[in-house]
């Protein structure tokens, strides 16, 4: 909760500094390609990985500064994890165990605060290119792991029972770095984007002492975003 309210904060923080000039507020949506560097302590743990495709929605709130720099922020609604494929122990229809092959998908539901710094050149009255980077604050709302066996879908906490009391897997906050470029029609942004994630998520009550075990998120994806107000 006390990472929340940071999140919050600077949430705040960066759309008072909107306020200063020229704000416009836009929609953004896109698609996030998403995969984890794992490390496990036994090499044998690591899975296949797979990406996971998901949609991202948000509110983005853009600003000029000087001469074609601008700054951009807001609250986007994404998703983090990978998929992979395994195996289950299933009860058949006399009630004795078998494996069957299952599909698996760990997922992490974020709410995101981007904080870009920008440059943009117009080419045209209507027409540019774009760049920028910054930070990525992001709160973990909900995770789950779903699994499809014998072509149904199910879910199941990613909680740890440790000592008879169920412990988080995962933190609840998450640093990453954005780095976008894309070009500008008009109110129209379409850009390309990666997110290379710097925390371990992996809670600290959980994973022991002196384990090597880490998952840090990376992700990549296409946006497109639209704004509304004077565009300079």
């Amino acid at each position: 909760m006390r990472n929340f309210a940071r999140v919050l904060l600077i949430a705040l923080f960066s759309i008072m500094l909107m306020n200063v000039s020229g704000q416009n507020v836009g929609i953004k949506f896109g698609s996030v390609w998403s995969k984890a560097n794992l490390k496990y302590d036994v090499a044998a743990d690591e899975p296949d990985q797979q990406f996971l495709i998901l949609p991202q929605l948000g509110v983005i709130f853009e600003t000029p500064i000087y001469n074609g720099l601008f700054l951009q922020t807001g609250i986007m609604a994404s998703v983090n994890g990978y998929r992979y494929d395994s195996k289950r122990m299933v009860d058949d229809e006399s009630g004795n165990p078998i494996e069957v092959d299952s599909k698996e998908r760990p997922i992490l539901f974020y709410l995101s605060l981007p904080v870009d710094f920008g440059y943009k050149h117009m080419t045209s009255d209507k027409f540019g290119i774009f760049g920028m980077v910054g930070p990525v604050f992001r709160y973990l709302a909900y995770d789950t792991h779903s699994f499809k066996v014998n072509g149904e879908w199910d879910n199941e906490s990613t909680d740890i029972e440790i000592d008879g009391e169920k412990k988080a897997l995962f933190k609840s906050f998450d640093f990453a770095l954005n780095i976008e470029a894309g070009v500008q029609y008009d109110r129209w942004k379409f850009s390309l984007y990666y997110n290379p994630g710097f925390t371990n998520i992996f809670n600290d009550d959980v994973i022991p002492d002196g384990s090597n075990a880490a998952w840090k998120n990376y992700s990549f994806g296409v946006n497109v975003a639209i704004l509304f107000g004077t565009i300079e």
